[in-house]
């Protein structure tokens, strides 16, 4: 069965397509697929299917499953580090708003309405290289909010604090996956933020 987006029309087989293109529906269809499903339960052939090309291309272009994985990564790093904003990444206003819009039903369609840093803390791959780009990305996370904190003028220790906050992220991102609905429904959206505003105040050191 084919897992894309909602009256996106897939390519007719035997459409013309380019290197460039081809690589892009790829890993469009993998960022899905891995996402939603999980990399293990994912075949080459689903995503080949979802992307309507041969299962062929993914070996021409990527060498392998974990070699389409690690350009999924890749793509979902530059996502996950963004651009610097007024308030800075670790800030408990940017932070938590940032989350809550992540959590949205409607929030990361390419990723299947999962937010993309399921990818970063879900089962790792034997490939080493493929788990560093996952250690690399996830400290480059943590360096972004250990700056704010430092900027910030907070009390010490801004490394464990950044790795702790981003724990918190994480745990709360993996546990709507896992629990979609349970404390997390349009009911609790206000006591949920005021909730994590406060953890993420305390952990941040970051008051004003």
């Amino acid at each position: 069965m084919r897992l894309h987006e909602d009256g996106e029309s897939l390519p007719a087989a035997g459409r013309e397509r380019n290197a460039d293109a081809t690589r892009a529906s790829l890993v469009k269809a993998a960022k899905r697929r891995f996402t939603v499903v999980g990399f293990e339960r994912t075949t080459v052939r689903d995503v080949a299917s979802d992307a309507g090309v041969n299962v062929s291309l993914i070996s021409r272009y990527f060498g392998s499953k974990d070699g389409l994985l690690a350009a999924v990564l890749a793509a979902t790093a530059e996502d996950l580090e963004g651009g610097d904003t007024a308030e800075g990444a670790a800030h408990p206003n940017m932070l938590v708003n940032s989350l809550l819009d992540g959590l949205r039903p409607d929030a990361w369609p390419e990723f299947g309405h999962e937010h993309p840093l399921l990818l970063f803390i879900r089962e790792a791959t034997n490939d080493e290289s493929t788990a560093e780009l996952r250690r690399r990305t996830l400290r480059s996370v943590v360096a972004r909010m250990a700056s704010d904190i430092d900027r910030s003028g907070s009390r010490g220790e801004p490394q464990v604090r950044a790795t702790v906050l981003l724990g918190l992220v994480t745990g709360v991102i993996a546990l709507h996956s896992a629990m979609p609905g349970a404390s997390f429904d349009e009911a609790s959206v206000d006591a949920l933020k005021a909730v994590l505003h406060e953890a993420a105040t305390a952990i941040s050191g970051i008051t004003d």
